[in-house]
């Protein structure tokens, strides 16, 4: 029925998602990179660079590639990029690859938690939802760089959390950097991860202190990594993230209704989350460790929203997981995941209405019924771009 149709089969995923069937993993992340397949970016999107790119790339030989990369911080995204532009294979066929394997990283990464913990179908399918539903459209089919970045992360932490397997943690931890140098910062705290995993009160004291972030100016953030002289490739990244306006505090500034209501429910979740973990502060775990790690280093870049914003994706996955294990033994928190839930969801609804106009363009025609007929569409150029 997928090879028929990805939206006939979709009810047909969710029945084999409920019973936890192997293949509906695979299945739900390849529909999800049909949807990033599909989708028409604004000219301000992240996608709509990286397509003016690949456009560009196309000129350059290897050389000319060479001194294009030695202008970034990180290469291996540019690179399969520049493969895809050499060799004619449409760009939205990358898109779908990476935004099929970041989905599966992050279910393939819950399902081992559900290994090691015997829920009941009906409660698996609530934190399997959770999972699904939390995930950000505008990072997952837009800035997909960022967010396949990320997954490496959480592979990372998980490899040595879980597995025990260092050496293995902190290679994912450097393909996630290569991928996105952003992923960086979280480098230093592996290796504290991995020295001190049990100092839980360390872990509990860096998460409190992270929140002298949030009233934090980002002049003086922008101020003490100007005297860490840093390299200039990070330098620069520095000053990107934490020197001007960044792109949501522009949106914010034109005072539409959609940038509001996008902002609101960025941050709804999060204190439900905090809420949480000060009520619950006294618990000790190492999963409630990589909790606090994941939000402190989002914390760090508060005053600077859009670089907030993303670092607060790896928070999410490792809070939900620890709903998940804690569930074990504090069952009478399924009604806070029952209530997050309300909240992920009208996140994705709230969503889903500020980026109706590109889902409209995108998605709402003959071609995206069947699948021979998604794969055989015209590709997407510059030209088809949303205004």
């Amino acid at each position: 029925m997928f090879l028929l149709s990805p939206i006939l089969s979709l009810p047909l995923i969710l029945r084999d998602l409920y019973s936890n069937k192997n293949s509906s993993l695979i299945l739900i992340s390849l529909t999800f990179g049909i949807v990033s397949f599909l989708y028409i970016p604004r000219e301000s999107n992240d996608k709509a660079y990286y397509h003016l790119l690949y456009e560009n790339l196309s000129s350059l030989d290897i050389q000319g590639f060479f001194i294009f990369l030695s202008e970034k911080p990180d290469f291996l995204f540019y690179t399969l990029l520049y493969l895809f532009s050499k060799s004619g294979i449409p760009i939205q066929f990358l898109f779908l690859f990476i935004t099929a394997l970041t989905v599966w990283i992050w279910l393939f990464s819950f399902r081992k938690f559900t290994n090691h913990n015997n829920l009941k179908t009906k409660d698996y399918f609530i934190f399997l939802t959770l999972i699904l539903i939390s995930f950000s459209i505008d990072h997952l089919i837009s800035g997909v760089r960022n967010y396949l970045a990320f997954s490496f992360i959480l592979l990372g932490f998980l490899s040595s959390g879980i597995n025990n397997n260092k050496t293995k943690g902190l290679l994912y931890i450097i393909l996630a950097i290569a991928i996105h140098f952003s992923s960086i910062i979280f480098l230093p705290f592996y290796f504290i991860f991995i020295l001190f995993p049990k100092r839980y009160n360390f872990y509990k004291f860096l998460f409190i202190f992270s929140f002298i972030f949030i009233i934090t100016p980002r002049e003086l953030l922008l101020q003490f990594a100007d005297q860490l002289k840093l390299p200039s490739a990070i330098q620069n990244k520095a000053e990107s993230y934490l020197g001007e306006k960044d792109f949501i505090e522009n949106s914010l500034s034109i005072g539409n209704f959609n940038n509001y209501l996008k902002i609101f429910f960025y941050e709804l979740w999060t204190f439900f989350a905090w809420a949480y973990l000060f009520i619950t502060i006294n618990r000790k775990s190492i999963f409630r460790n990589l909790t606090y790690t994941s939000f402190a280093v989002s914390n760090l870049f508060y005053s600077a929203p859009d670089t907030y914003y993303r670092y607060i994706l790896v928070a999410q996955f490792f809070f939900l997981v620890l709903l998940l294990v804690e569930y074990d033994f504090y069952s009478k928190f399924l009604k806070f995941s029952k209530i997050l839930l309300v909240v992920f969801a009208l996140n994705l609804l709230g969503n889903i209405y500020v980026y109706r106009e590109q889902f409209i363009k995108s998605y709402f025609n003959i071609n995206s019924t069947t699948l021979i007929t998604i794969l055989l569409k015209e590709d997407i150029t510059s030209k088809d771009f949303i205004k």
